[in-house]
Parts: C-alpha cells; structure tokens; sequence
C-alpha cells in the first residue's frame, strides 16, 4: 500500500466570490485573513449587531461596504455568499435570513446546536436552489483527500478502532463556557466527532460521561460509538485538561493516523499492523499552516457553487446532520445545556 497524492484544488481555478460576513468576530477574521492571503475570493461587505465594528472589520481587511444591518447586507445584490460566524446560537436565524434571500452560505462549525434546525436549513437552501455548507474545514485540508482516496480503494480493509482526542486548556476563552457561545463538545468536540463519521459512517450507539459545570456547560466529555459494522471509537474532548490532539484508526490491513493537531494541515501515516511497523508519512508543506487552512474551504465552496452544487460532496447535508445529533446526544447523556 502507498499515500496518494492530495488532491489540492488551484485557488485561481475557480471563480472569485464576492463574500458577506455575518458576525464578524474573532474566528471571521482569521477566515478572512487566511483565504485573502491564499486565493482570490473577495470581501465586499460585512455587517455586525456591535455598534462600530463592521466600520472596524472593514477597515482591517479593505472590505468596502459596512452595512448597517443583516438585513441590508444580504440584500446586496453584488454579494454572491454569506459567511456566517455569529453565535452559535444565532446561526439558524442567519443562515434562514441569507438563504431567504437568495444568497449561498458557508456558516461555522456546528451549523447549529439542533439537528432538526440544521435539516430546515438544509432543507431551506435546496428549496431555493442555493449551496449551504457546514465550514467543517478540516474535510478540505490535503491530508483529508488522501484519507478519502484511501478509503474509496477499499484497500484498507474494513475500519476496525478509531481513538481521537481534543483537549486544551481553554478556560480563557470566555465565549466557550457561556450558553448560546460554544461548549466544548459542540466547539471543539466536533471535531473528533467529525472524524469518526467520515471514517466509520453513523453510530449505532452513543455512550458518554463526563464533567459538567453548574451552570450546565459541559468541560469535559468522554464517549464511546459503536457501528453497525462492528467497528468502535472512543472519543475524549476537555476544555480544561492539555493532552496532544491525535487521531488514529485500525483498520483489517493497515492503521491511519494524523499529525498533531490532526484537524490543521499536518500530516498523514500510513502504517502496517506489526508490532514493529512499516510506515510511510505525506508532511504537508504546502506552506499554509494552522488556521490557515481555512482558506481551503473557501476554494471548495467556490468550485461547488461555480458547479451549481447545493452541498458540499466530501461533508454532505446529511454527514452534518449526523455530527450534529451525536453532539447533541453527548450534551444529553451528560446532562450539560450549553445552549
């Protein structure tokens, strides 16, 4: 067995948007900067519900129009999609508010806290004819195309164990342990969760405990999936605890695993299952690196809507679904409320 190449799609291949950004806070501003420094796409309108800091976010990037509202902003008609990264719990109101007005829309991670408001969404944005795409970045990194390929060869044999962990101390980040703004399993969880869907599909079962503050945000969470096929994952996700932020899967003929952080551009192995294995390593030294990646997504969701596409073919409406009810599930067994 060898690594395929990535597959890593030319920024200047597709056509250049003209973006519009709802909630223009910390995570907008490394999309923005990150996607300006790696493609073409353009910036030409933000709005904020802060007094002054639509004003401030544009002059920061160059954006040349600071709408007054939401409303103003995807009325525009020279603006081709929408960047949702408002609060969590705002992005159902934003994404409807963007789709209901004709307009394409990329929002972050997780689309919502409820799955039944991600499929009205979805289900939203197919009824009138418009891309809408969780920015689950990591699905576009390089390392993910080589992980779909190998999968798709069949090659691997059937997934046997997946482990992934996200744990950080991030007690400093206020937005993260208030109701509505994050929680761990939603923010940050997700990502391990992500992993596991696009490697092993659905669960059949959902087990978890873990630690949950007074205030009902949850800070630490420990689960375990089943599948239908057999194959299992045990997932870790802490807000408050450091532990590196790996992720690996056996599978009948080889084992995967990813560099740390495994959901940034890092790297990819691919290892036999002796004691004493044979390994071969693709190193991404593409030159983007950390959040940088993000600007992947945005070439993807370029070419997506240039292809008259309503949802993203390697994280579809239904894999962002899924994610969705596994988090919320988590949340529930714990007894955490972070919305």
């Amino acid at each position: 067995m060898f690594l395929p190449e990535p597959i890593i799609i030319d920024p200047m291949s597709v056509p250049a948007l003209n973006w519009g950004i709802i909630g223009p806070g910390g995570i907008a501003e490394v999309f923005v900067e990150a996607t300006q420094k790696h493609t073409a796409q353009r910036f030409i309108g933000v709005a904020s519900r802060t007094p002054g800091r639509a004003e401030e976010f544009a002059s920061m990037f160059n954006i040349p129009k600071a709408h007054a509202s939401y409303e103003d902003l995807v009325a525009d008609e020279e603006i081709d999609a929408i960047y949702i990264a408002s609060h969590m719990s705002d992005h159902f109101k934003h994404a409807m508010l963007a789709i209901n007005a004709g307009k394409s829309i990329l929002v972050e991670k997780p689309i919502t806290y409820l799955p039944e408001e991600a499929e009205k969404i979805f289900a939203a944005a197919k009824a009138a004819g418009v891309l809408a795409m969780e920015a689950m970045w990591t699905r576009y990194l390089p390392q993910s195309t080589i992980l779909r390929q190998l999968l798709e060869s069949g090659e691997l044999g059937e997934p046997e164990l997946l482990t992934a962990s996200f744990c950080a101390d991030n007690r400093s980040v206020e937005r993260l342990w208030k109701p509505g703004g994050g929680g761990i399993v939603f923010d940050m969880g997700i990502y391990p969760i992500a992993i596991a869907q696009q490697i092993l599909g659905d669960p059949s079962s959902i087990s978890a405990s873990g630690v949950v503050r007074p205030d009902g945000m949850d800070e630490e969470s420990y689960v375990n999936l089943k599948y239908s096929s057999g194959a299992r994952a045990s997932l870790i996700m802490s807000g408050v605890a450091t532990l590196p932020m790996l992720a690996s899967c056996s599978f009948e003929n080889a084992v995967i695993s990813f560099g740390e952080p495994f959901f940034v551009p890092s790297s990819i192995s691919l290892k036999t299952k002796d004691f004493y294995p044979e390994s071969t390593t693709w190193v991404d030294e593409t030159g983007i690196a950390g959040h940088e990646g993000l600007s992947y997504q945005a070439t993807w969701f370029a070419k997506y809507l240039s292809e008259g596409k309503i949802e993203s073919d390697v994280h579809t409406h239904a894999e962002t679904v899924s994610n969705i009810r596994t988090a919320f599930e988590i949340t529930a067994q714990i007894g955490a409320k972070p919305f």
